[in-house]
């Protein structure tokens, strides 16, 4: 049976569930679950324009895409993004990720960020908790800074609840906001990104 994390469901029911049994696979956010393949959700005509503004992790393991979709059913949650490898053809998704703008106001994500958790981690119970504030490394001038909090699945897998202040070089070249992001991933990108980052 799936567990179904549309996250609106999860946050605001505040219902009470473990993992102890449960694999990543079984957790959807928006009807999508790690292992489903793209093609299954969207169009290759979609995939691929996505692939146009792609980002690729180290040495081109794996690529994230942000992939239109129907409005999305959180608290101001605006864009969608999954990874998978780049030379898969199935497009099986290793990470999902849901994103909300902050707008150059880090205090207000730390709190938004800190009462997620704490209204939603029952469900989260078996797992092992990492908590880590770290300088981007998508940023070379080391001006912006991530506020993480992984949960390490004891089945596989991982769930991460993310603050990213962005300095204002990433804002003049891209256009970043400080946002919020709460993504679920793979075993496999999980070890990539333990041991290959």
């Amino acid at each position: 049976m799936r567990i179904f994390l549309t996250i609106l469901i999860l946050i605001f029911s505040f219902q009470s569930w473990t993992i102890a049994d449960d694999k990543i696979e079984d957790f959807e956010i928006q009807g999508i679950s790690v292992g489903d393949s793209l093609l299954d959700h969207f169009t290759l005509k979609n995939i691929d324009k996505a692939l146009e503004n792609a980002s690729y992790y180290k040495n081109k393991k794996f690529v994230e895409i942000f992939l239109e979709t129907e409005k999305i059913d959180f608290e101001n949650l605006e864009k969608l993004q999954v990874a998978i490898e780049p030379n898969d053809k199935n497009y099986i998704i290793e990470k999902i990720l849901l994103s909300r703008n902050f707008n150059n106001e880090i205090e207000k994500c730390k709190i938004f960020k800190k009462r997620f958790i704490k209204d939603n981690s029952d469900f989260l119970i078996n797992a092992e908790r990492i908590d880590q504030d770290t300088v981007a490394s998508v940023d070379k001038t080391g001006n912006s800074y991530r506020y993480i909090s992984s949960f390490i699945l004891p089945t596989g897998g991982f769930f991460n609840f993310v603050c990213t202040d962005y300095g204002k070089e990433m804002y003049e070249q891209h256009g970043w906001y400080d946002s919020f992001t709460v993504s679920i991933g793979s075993q496999k990108i999980l070890k990539f990104f333990l041991n290959d980052q």
